[in-house]
């Protein structure tokens, strides 16, 4: 039972268990709010029966109090088991959720984030596990407990008098079944708001992202003009999915005053004939006025569960997407990396590589050119494992990537590419990240090679916070703390994406040579857009439309008169 709930409800053992507590206790916290009734039921019956002594009347009366005593301490008790099994446990399992979900997502391939957005995947971290967590705190234990508990007292209600408990419960399953089969039409309005959400919250980002652009291009009316149609649309998507669930629930809570009604009409009728006694009509009406309390709460969390399916669904989802997986504590002989008729695509049909084959050997520098789509940067994506190959291999030091765990190559490799990915802390933390226990010293020593001088001009020098991505700083300071991060990580393969492109002369020629002397023993992977920037390599790849169109050193190439010669000569040519 647990593992289906833990399915069901995307929770963890933890949280499948603490719902069951709680719900269990919740159930018994309800019954004990009946016991008043029952006590009430025998001190009428003692008072207008009861013929004993004086004294025998204050000690039953005394009990009667005892018994009213316990049942409150009781309630009060089951009242907070179901909370902590309930609420705390949920609040542990939400933490836990996102953590997890967290974690999930570092295990994914990118083909995964290709096909979703930011605003998407933080609403389902954020708002869905909010969702999740209201539902199961808050509404799921009280619909298990209020149907527990209802089916006991019903079945009490039947077994003192079937023919009242009948008049008193026959309205319960017919409610129960109007919003169950209810569902399907609220969950359809529920998942056209989410969807109309979604949109919404990626039109905001996109917003946030581009503004600079909007702004230059006079573009403000109009996005502000698309924007408030987006709104519209979802407000009254809203209302209409507020609508379907409203309709159902406050109608059914509606229905079930018949019951009252029918307990009202037939006991009348059977206490003129005699059939009843007044002390059992009265506890009839008494328990007519309480019971349908709990079931009017089974119906709205009946809806609210139709409510919750969908971010459960989403969050499923994330869940059960496939991982990239391998084998960890891998010893290489070698760093050698390898191209074997490689092929691959980002979309069905729409080849990005073919038949790739190349070596790039350790202790050499191997770089990769031509024109923009032609498959640079995917090669790079390949030799990471951010993809696997649709078709051939990629070997280090001989071993297959799909058969290693991802981050076992990330602990082999170094990274700088185009677009920098900077924190929102300080200079000193952002290089630091190349290797958490790097000490001050050997963050200050890479970054004086990756010519970080512009640090002594920030007001705190090293312990200054950059902003978001580095915002505080040029794209050519971002691009040296990415290269000092590189050189601290000092992995045994370096992967460049034109390190130096935002650099200028003086500065990319220092640097040049800071990468030159610490690349020896290792293999690098780099991606040139500048030709200059290759005169130096062991060996170039040329590339055209994700074939291999020429291979060798640049001189070598140079007497070809192929692509790498005709690349040269467009950038170095007069205008």
């Amino acid at each position: 039972m647990i593992k289906k709930i833990q399915t069901s409800l995307a929770l963890s053992e933890n949280g499948a268990k603490g719902l069951v507590k709680g719900s269990l206790y919740n159930a018994l916290y309800y019954m004990t709010l009946m016991l008043p009734m029952s006590i009430l039921s025998l001190f009428l019956s003692d008072v207008l029966s009861t013929n004993e002594s004086p004294e025998r009347i204050v000690f039953r009366y005394t009990l009667y109090a005892g018994i009213a005593v316990v049942a409150i301490v009781l309630s009060s008790l089951f009242y907070y088991l179901q909370y902590s099994n309930v609420f705390i446990v949920t609040y542990r399992e939400s933490e836990a959720k996102r953590l997890r979900l967290g974690e999930k997502l570092r295990k994914l391939p990118l083909a995964f984030f290709s096909n979703k957005d930011l605003a998407d995947l933080t609403n389902t971290i954020m708002q869905d596990v909010n969702t999740l967590e209201n539902f199961v705190s808050h509404s799921l234990p009280q619909l298990i407990g209020s149907i527990i508990s209802t089916c006991f007292i019903i079945l009490a209600m039947l077994i003192w008098d079937w023919r009242m408990g009948l008049a008193l419960a026959w309205i319960m399953p017919v409610v129960l079944l109007i919003i169950i089969l209810s569902g399907r039409f609220q969950t359809k309005h529920v998942q056209s708001h989410f969807n109309i959400k979604r949109v919404v919250s990626d039109q905001i980002q996109e917003n946030i992202e581009h503004m600079p652009d909007i702004m230059s291009n006079n573009l403000a009316e109009q996005f502000t003009s698309e924007y408030k149609e987006l709104l519209e649309k979802e407000e009254k998507s809203h209302r209409l999915s507020e609508i379907a669930m409203s309709v159902f629930v406050n109608g059914g809570q509606a229905l079930l005053k018949i019951g009252f009604a029918t307990t009202v009409i037939l006991g009348t009728a059977f206490l003129e004939n005699g059939e009843i006694t007044l002390l059992k009509y009265l506890l009839y009406l008494i328990a007519a006025a309480r019971v349908y309390d709990p079931i009017g709460g089974v119906v709205f969390n009946l809806s609210y569960l139709y409510y919750a399916l969908v971010p459960i669904k989403r969050s499923k989802t994330i869940e059960s997407e496939p991982e990239m997986t391998g084998v960890q504590g891998i010893n290489f002989d070698s760093y050698e990396l390898k191209f074997e008729d490689v092929h691959f695509n980002y979309l069905a049909d729409t080849p990005v590589l073919k038949g790739i084959s190349f070596t790039a050997p350790q202790g050499q520098i191997t770089a990769l050119i031509g024109p923009s789509g032609c498959g640079k940067s995917t090669i790079s994506k390949l030799a990471t494992r951010f993809y696997d190959p649709v078709q051939g291999r990629v070997l280090i030091g001989g071993k297959d990537l799909r058969l290693i765990d991802p981050e076992e190559i990330m602990q082999k490799m170094s990274m700088v590419f185009q677009d920098v990915v900077l924190f929102d802390n300080t200079v000193m933390e952002n290089i630091r990240i190349g290797r958490k226990e790097a000490s001050d010293e050997e963050v200050l020593a890479v970054a004086r090679l990756a010519n970080c001088d512009f640090v002594e001009n920030l007001p705190q020098g090293f312990q200054t916070r950059i902003g978001e991505n580095g915002a505080r700083l040029s794209g050519g300071e971002r691009q040296r703390i990415s290269i000092a991060r590189a050189l601290l990580k000092d992995a045994p393969i370096l992967l460049l994406d034109e390190a130096t492109a935002s650099l200028d002369a003086s500065n990319e020629s220092e640097i040049q040579a800071a990468i030159n002397r610490l690349v020896k023993g290792k293999t690098v992977l780099m991606i040139a857009h500048r030709m200059r920037t290759v005169e130096n390599v062991d060996q170039i790849i040329a590339l055209e439309s994700g074939e291999i169109v020429e291979s060798g050193s640049p001189k070598q190439l140079w007497l070809k008169s192929g692509l790498y010669h005709k690349m040269y000569n467009l950038q170095t040519e007069p205008n």
